[in-house]
Protein backbone atom coordinates (compact mmCIF):
# COMPACT_ATOMS: atom_id res chain seq x y z
CA UNK A 1 0.00 0.00 0.00
CA UNK A 2 2.95 2.60 0.60
CA UNK A 3 4.36 1.89 -2.77
CA UNK A 4 1.15 2.85 -4.55
CA UNK A 5 1.23 6.08 -2.42
CA UNK A 6 4.59 6.63 -3.03
CA UNK A 7 3.49 6.48 -6.88
CA UNK A 8 0.47 8.75 -6.12
CA UNK A 9 -1.82 6.16 -6.38
CA UNK A 10 -5.68 6.40 -4.19
CA UNK A 11 -5.91 3.41 -2.14
CA UNK A 12 -8.71 2.21 0.54
CA UNK A 13 -7.25 1.71 4.01
CA UNK A 14 -9.17 0.94 6.93
CA UNK A 15 -9.09 2.98 10.56
CA UNK A 16 -10.52 2.53 13.66
CA UNK A 17 -12.84 4.98 12.89
CA UNK A 18 -14.09 4.15 9.24
CA UNK A 19 -12.44 3.29 6.18
CA UNK A 20 -11.15 5.90 3.82
CA UNK A 21 -9.80 6.36 0.80
CA UNK A 22 -5.64 7.71 1.15
CA UNK A 23 -3.63 9.88 -1.44
CA UNK A 24 -0.36 11.27 -0.69
CA UNK A 25 0.06 15.17 -0.59
CA UNK A 26 3.00 14.81 -2.67
CA UNK A 27 1.51 13.58 -5.83
CA UNK A 28 -1.13 16.55 -6.97
CA UNK A 29 -3.09 14.60 -9.22
CA UNK A 30 -3.74 12.15 -6.58
CA UNK A 31 -5.02 14.62 -4.26
CA UNK A 32 -7.30 16.32 -7.02
CA UNK A 33 -8.72 12.84 -7.37
CA UNK A 34 -9.26 12.54 -3.86
CA UNK A 35 -10.38 16.49 -3.57
CA UNK A 36 -13.09 15.41 -6.66
CA UNK A 37 -14.41 12.81 -4.71
CA UNK A 38 -15.28 14.51 -1.58
CA UNK A 39 -13.65 17.76 -1.11
CA UNK A 40 -15.20 18.84 2.38
CA UNK A 41 -13.45 15.35 3.92
CA UNK A 42 -10.50 14.87 1.46
CA UNK A 43 -7.81 17.35 2.97
CA UNK A 44 -7.50 15.50 6.13
CA UNK A 45 -3.55 14.94 7.28
CA UNK A 46 -3.24 11.47 8.75
CA UNK A 47 -0.43 10.59 10.95
CA UNK A 48 0.74 7.73 13.21
CA UNK A 49 2.88 10.02 15.33
CA UNK A 50 1.38 12.71 17.65
CA UNK A 51 4.72 14.23 18.04
CA UNK A 52 4.64 14.82 14.50
CA UNK A 53 1.51 16.40 14.33
CA UNK A 54 2.38 18.83 17.42
CA UNK A 55 5.34 20.08 15.65
CA UNK A 56 4.29 20.64 12.07
CA UNK A 57 0.87 21.98 13.42
CA UNK A 58 3.11 24.41 14.77
CA UNK A 59 0.92 23.92 18.31
CA UNK A 60 2.32 26.14 21.28
CA UNK A 61 -0.42 26.24 23.95
CA UNK A 62 -0.17 23.50 26.52
CA UNK A 63 -4.14 23.17 26.37
CA UNK A 64 -3.36 22.48 22.39
CA UNK A 65 -0.89 20.15 23.20
CA UNK A 66 -2.59 18.41 26.09
CA UNK A 67 -5.76 17.32 23.98
CA UNK A 68 -3.11 15.93 21.35
CA UNK A 69 -1.44 14.23 23.81
CA UNK A 70 -4.71 12.44 25.57
CA UNK A 71 -6.56 12.16 23.05
CA UNK A 72 -4.12 10.40 20.25
CA UNK A 73 -4.06 7.84 19.03
CA UNK A 74 -8.00 7.99 18.66
CA UNK A 75 -11.18 8.69 17.31
CA UNK A 76 -10.86 12.72 17.09
CA UNK A 77 -10.18 15.26 13.97
CA UNK A 78 -8.25 18.19 15.11
CA UNK A 79 -9.17 21.61 13.08
CA UNK A 80 -6.15 23.80 14.17
CA UNK A 81 -6.40 27.38 13.83
CA UNK A 82 -3.03 28.64 12.17
CA UNK A 83 -0.62 31.08 10.39
CA UNK A 84 1.62 28.46 9.21
CA UNK A 85 2.42 28.54 5.19
CA UNK A 86 3.74 25.01 5.42
CA UNK A 87 3.42 21.93 6.72
CA UNK A 88 5.52 18.87 7.07
CA UNK A 89 6.75 19.89 3.98
CA UNK A 90 3.51 20.68 2.50
CA UNK A 91 1.93 23.95 1.76
CA UNK A 92 -1.00 24.03 4.34
CA UNK A 93 -3.68 25.01 1.37
CA UNK A 94 -3.12 21.15 0.63
CA UNK A 95 -4.68 20.43 4.63
CA UNK A 96 -6.74 23.60 5.20
CA UNK A 97 -10.30 23.52 5.63
CA UNK A 98 -12.84 26.70 7.14
CA UNK A 99 -9.58 28.22 7.35
CA UNK A 100 -7.75 25.32 9.54
CA UNK A 101 -5.28 22.86 9.81
CA UNK A 102 -6.98 19.45 9.52
CA UNK A 103 -4.90 16.99 11.75
CA UNK A 104 -5.97 13.44 12.61
CA UNK A 105 -3.37 10.34 14.63
CA UNK A 106 -5.04 7.15 13.49
CA UNK A 107 -5.09 4.17 16.08
CA UNK A 108 -4.59 1.11 13.53
CA UNK A 109 -1.99 -0.64 13.45
CA UNK A 110 -1.86 -1.60 9.67
CA UNK A 111 -2.54 1.47 8.38
CA UNK A 112 0.04 3.13 10.70
CA UNK A 113 2.87 0.87 9.43
CA UNK A 114 1.33 2.39 6.28
CA UNK A 115 1.55 5.83 6.86
CA UNK A 116 5.35 5.80 8.47
CA UNK A 117 6.37 4.32 5.27
CA UNK A 118 5.27 6.92 3.22
CA UNK A 119 7.49 10.12 2.55
CA UNK A 120 5.34 13.34 3.90
CA UNK A 121 1.93 13.28 4.96
CA UNK A 122 -0.86 11.29 3.58
CA UNK A 123 -4.33 12.51 3.41
CA UNK A 124 -7.46 10.35 3.48
CA UNK A 125 -10.97 11.19 3.46
CA UNK A 126 -14.55 9.15 3.22
CA UNK A 127 -14.60 6.23 0.59
CA UNK A 128 -17.51 6.55 -2.40
CA UNK A 129 -20.86 4.88 -1.01
CA UNK A 130 -20.61 1.93 -3.39
CA UNK A 131 -17.01 0.94 -1.86
CA UNK A 132 -18.81 1.06 1.68
CA UNK A 133 -22.35 2.58 2.57
CA UNK A 134 -21.62 4.20 5.80
CA UNK A 135 -17.67 3.81 6.11
CA UNK A 136 -17.74 0.87 8.75
CA UNK A 137 -17.72 -1.87 6.51
CA UNK A 138 -16.76 -2.42 2.63
CA UNK A 139 -19.07 -3.73 0.09
CA UNK A 140 -18.84 -7.39 -0.51
CA UNK A 141 -20.30 -7.28 -4.17
CA UNK A 142 -19.38 -5.02 -6.72
CA UNK A 143 -16.39 -3.71 -4.46
CA UNK A 144 -14.17 -4.32 -7.51
CA UNK A 145 -15.99 -2.15 -10.18
CA UNK A 146 -16.40 0.44 -7.74
CA UNK A 147 -13.54 0.73 -7.11
CA UNK A 148 -12.33 1.31 -10.52
CA UNK A 149 -14.91 3.79 -11.43
CA UNK A 150 -13.28 5.20 -8.32
CA UNK A 151 -10.29 5.14 -9.75
CA UNK A 152 -8.72 3.16 -6.47
CA UNK A 153 -6.03 0.98 -7.63
CA UNK A 154 -6.19 -1.00 -4.66
CA UNK A 155 -8.04 -1.89 -1.16
CA UNK A 156 -7.57 -3.53 2.26
CA UNK A 157 -10.69 -5.40 3.75
CA UNK A 158 -10.38 -5.68 7.32
CA UNK A 159 -13.99 -6.51 8.58
CA UNK A 160 -15.73 -3.86 10.72
CA UNK A 161 -13.87 -0.67 11.88
CA UNK A 162 -13.47 -0.86 15.82
CA UNK A 163 -15.46 2.67 16.70
CA UNK A 164 -18.00 2.19 13.67
CA UNK A 165 -18.17 5.96 13.47
CA UNK A 166 -16.85 8.98 11.89
CA UNK A 167 -14.44 11.31 14.00
CA UNK A 168 -15.31 13.79 16.53
CA UNK A 169 -13.62 17.44 15.05
CA UNK A 170 -11.92 19.38 17.89
CA UNK A 171 -11.43 22.78 16.88
CA UNK A 172 -8.14 24.34 18.76
CA UNK A 173 -8.56 28.32 18.48
CA UNK A 174 -5.93 31.17 18.75
CA UNK A 175 -6.63 31.75 21.62
CA UNK A 176 -5.64 28.54 22.52
CA UNK A 177 -9.44 26.98 23.32
CA UNK A 178 -11.05 24.22 21.95
CA UNK A 179 -14.52 23.78 20.74
CA UNK A 180 -16.35 20.40 20.03
CA UNK A 181 -17.93 20.93 16.60
CA UNK A 182 -19.79 17.98 16.77
CA UNK A 183 -20.98 14.04 17.77
CA UNK A 184 -18.28 11.41 16.72
CA UNK A 185 -16.39 8.34 17.78
CA UNK A 186 -15.11 10.21 21.06
CA UNK A 187 -17.85 12.47 23.20
CA UNK A 188 -17.70 15.66 24.24
CA UNK A 189 -17.53 14.23 28.03
CA UNK A 190 -14.47 12.21 27.44
CA UNK A 191 -13.17 15.53 25.72
CA UNK A 192 -12.99 18.02 28.15
CA UNK A 193 -12.39 14.82 31.18
CA UNK A 194 -8.68 14.88 29.37
CA UNK A 195 -8.27 18.32 30.06
CA UNK A 196 -9.00 17.70 33.92
CA UNK A 197 -5.25 17.30 35.77
CA UNK A 198 -6.26 15.45 38.81
CA UNK A 199 -3.18 15.43 41.36
CA UNK A 200 -3.97 12.57 44.38
CA UNK A 201 -1.87 13.22 47.63
CA UNK A 202 -2.16 10.37 50.05
CA UNK A 203 -1.04 9.37 53.38
CA UNK A 204 -2.79 6.62 55.97
CA UNK A 205 -6.10 7.67 57.25
CA UNK A 206 -6.67 10.47 55.01
CA UNK A 207 -7.84 12.78 58.15
CA UNK A 208 -4.43 15.12 58.66
CA UNK A 209 -1.53 14.95 56.22
CA UNK A 210 -3.03 14.51 52.90
CA UNK A 211 -6.61 16.62 53.64
CA UNK A 212 -4.11 19.43 54.32
CA UNK A 213 -2.38 18.78 51.18
CA UNK A 214 -4.93 18.95 48.90
CA UNK A 215 -6.57 21.91 50.13
CA UNK A 216 -2.99 23.49 50.04
CA UNK A 217 -3.08 22.59 46.60
CA UNK A 218 -6.05 24.05 45.55
CA UNK A 219 -5.06 27.47 47.09
CA UNK A 220 -1.99 27.37 45.76
CA UNK A 221 -3.22 26.93 42.08
CA UNK A 222 -5.87 29.08 42.45
CA UNK A 223 -3.34 32.19 43.67
CA UNK A 224 -0.38 31.67 41.21
CA UNK A 225 -1.19 29.35 37.99
CA UNK A 226 -0.02 29.76 34.70
CA UNK A 227 -1.92 27.42 33.39
CA UNK A 228 -5.77 27.46 31.65
CA UNK A 229 -6.16 23.92 32.59
CA UNK A 230 -8.25 23.09 35.47
CA UNK A 231 -6.41 21.11 38.35
CA UNK A 232 -8.37 19.18 40.23
CA UNK A 233 -7.04 18.13 43.53
CA UNK A 234 -8.30 14.85 45.39
CA UNK A 235 -7.07 12.97 48.29
CA UNK A 236 -6.95 8.96 49.77
CA UNK A 237 -5.53 7.02 52.59
CA UNK A 238 -3.80 3.96 52.53
CA UNK A 239 -5.71 2.48 55.46
CA UNK A 240 -8.62 5.24 55.85
CA UNK A 241 -12.09 4.74 56.79
CA UNK A 242 -14.55 6.24 54.47
CA UNK A 243 -16.50 8.97 55.71
CA UNK A 244 -14.18 10.61 58.36
CA UNK A 245 -14.22 14.03 58.87
CA UNK A 246 -10.41 16.28 58.85
CA UNK A 247 -8.52 16.68 62.34
CA UNK A 248 -9.57 20.31 63.88
CA UNK A 249 -6.25 20.66 64.09
CA UNK A 250 -5.44 20.32 60.86
CA UNK A 251 -7.89 22.74 59.90
CA UNK A 252 -6.41 25.39 62.12
CA UNK A 253 -3.18 24.76 60.44
CA UNK A 254 -4.24 25.63 57.44
CA UNK A 255 -5.99 28.54 58.76
CA UNK A 256 -2.43 29.67 60.15
CA UNK A 257 -1.35 29.35 56.54
CA UNK A 258 -3.87 31.36 55.16
CA UNK A 259 -6.17 28.57 53.52
CA UNK A 260 -9.04 28.15 53.76
CA UNK A 261 -10.64 24.56 55.08
CA UNK A 262 -13.44 22.45 53.10
CA UNK A 263 -15.80 19.96 54.16
CA UNK A 264 -13.44 16.54 53.87
CA UNK A 265 -14.38 13.16 54.14
CA UNK A 266 -12.04 10.48 53.75
CA UNK A 267 -11.53 7.76 51.69
CA UNK A 268 -9.73 4.52 51.04
CA UNK A 269 -7.49 4.64 48.26
CA UNK A 270 -8.22 2.61 44.89
CA UNK A 271 -7.21 1.53 41.64
CA UNK A 272 -9.25 3.56 39.81
CA UNK A 273 -8.44 7.00 42.07
CA UNK A 274 -4.64 5.82 40.77
CA UNK A 275 -5.18 5.37 37.58
CA UNK A 276 -7.31 9.05 36.90
CA UNK A 277 -4.48 10.84 38.34
CA UNK A 278 -1.58 12.23 36.37
CA UNK A 279 0.60 12.42 39.73
CA UNK A 280 0.61 10.74 42.53
CA UNK A 281 2.50 12.05 46.13
CA UNK A 282 2.95 10.21 48.87
CA UNK A 283 3.69 11.61 52.53
CA UNK A 284 6.01 8.67 53.10
CA UNK A 285 8.12 5.98 51.86
CA UNK A 286 6.05 3.64 52.98
CA UNK A 287 2.64 5.15 51.51
CA UNK A 288 4.36 5.33 48.07
CA UNK A 289 5.39 1.42 48.23
CA UNK A 290 2.01 0.54 49.82
CA UNK A 291 0.16 2.78 46.45
CA UNK A 292 2.65 0.80 44.32
CA UNK A 293 2.06 -2.57 45.66
CA UNK A 294 -1.67 -1.75 44.48
CA UNK A 295 -0.71 -0.67 41.46
CA UNK A 296 3.19 -1.68 40.28
CA UNK A 297 2.09 0.48 36.56
CA UNK A 298 1.66 3.39 38.06
CA UNK A 299 5.10 4.12 39.52
CA UNK A 300 6.29 6.85 36.79
CA UNK A 301 3.86 8.75 38.38
CA UNK A 302 4.27 8.41 42.18
CA UNK A 303 6.26 10.26 44.13
CA UNK A 304 7.37 11.59 47.51
CA UNK A 305 5.86 14.55 48.30
CA UNK A 306 9.10 16.09 49.22
CA UNK A 307 11.82 15.82 46.50
CA UNK A 308 14.36 15.34 49.16
CA UNK A 309 13.14 12.03 50.37
CA UNK A 310 12.28 12.93 53.59
CA UNK A 311 8.83 11.25 54.95
CA UNK A 312 6.61 13.89 56.02
CA UNK A 313 5.74 12.43 59.44
CA UNK A 314 1.80 11.53 60.97
CA UNK A 315 0.85 14.54 63.36
CA UNK A 316 -1.88 12.72 64.79
CA UNK A 317 -1.85 13.14 68.74
CA UNK A 318 0.38 16.02 68.82
CA UNK A 319 -0.32 19.36 69.37
CA UNK A 320 -1.06 22.38 67.24
CA UNK A 321 2.49 23.41 66.65
CA UNK A 322 3.34 19.94 65.15
CA UNK A 323 0.04 20.37 62.83
CA UNK A 324 1.43 23.80 61.43
CA UNK A 325 5.26 22.83 61.01
CA UNK A 326 3.54 19.82 59.03
CA UNK A 327 1.23 21.57 57.00
CA UNK A 328 4.68 24.29 56.38
CA UNK A 329 6.63 21.52 55.08
CA UNK A 330 3.53 20.09 53.07
CA UNK A 331 3.04 23.19 51.53
CA UNK A 332 6.83 23.39 50.39
CA UNK A 333 6.59 19.86 49.09
CA UNK A 334 3.84 21.36 46.67
CA UNK A 335 5.50 24.28 45.91
CA UNK A 336 8.56 22.55 44.46
CA UNK A 337 6.68 19.82 42.57
CA UNK A 338 3.99 22.09 41.43
CA UNK A 339 7.58 24.36 40.12
CA UNK A 340 8.90 21.29 38.62
CA UNK A 341 5.94 20.42 36.48
CA UNK A 342 5.29 24.39 35.40
CA UNK A 343 1.78 24.62 37.37
CA UNK A 344 2.39 27.80 39.26
CA UNK A 345 4.91 30.59 38.86
CA UNK A 346 8.54 30.34 39.93
CA UNK A 347 8.40 31.44 43.46
CA UNK A 348 11.34 33.06 45.09
CA UNK A 349 12.72 31.92 48.30
CA UNK A 350 12.25 28.36 47.81
CA UNK A 351 15.06 25.60 47.49
CA UNK A 352 15.19 22.06 48.01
Amino acid sequence: MAEWLRAGKLVVLPTETVYGVAASARSPAAMAALRAMQSSLGNTWHTHDPQRAIEAAGITHEAHRRLIEKLTPGGVRFMIETDRTVVDGEPESTFVLDGCLCVRVVDHAFTNQVLALVPGPVAIGRVPSDVSAGGRVLETSGLAAALDRAGIVAAVDDGPTRLGTTSTPIRLTRAGGYRVLGTGAVDARTIDAAMKRVVLFVCSGNTCRSPMAEAIARDLFEKRPISNMPLIAVSAGTSAFDGDGATVEGDQALRHLGVRPQTHRSRLLTREMIREAEAVFAMTRGHRAAILQMMPEAAEKVQLLQPSGRDIADPIGSGLDTYISTAEAIRAGILLRFRERGWIEELPGVSR
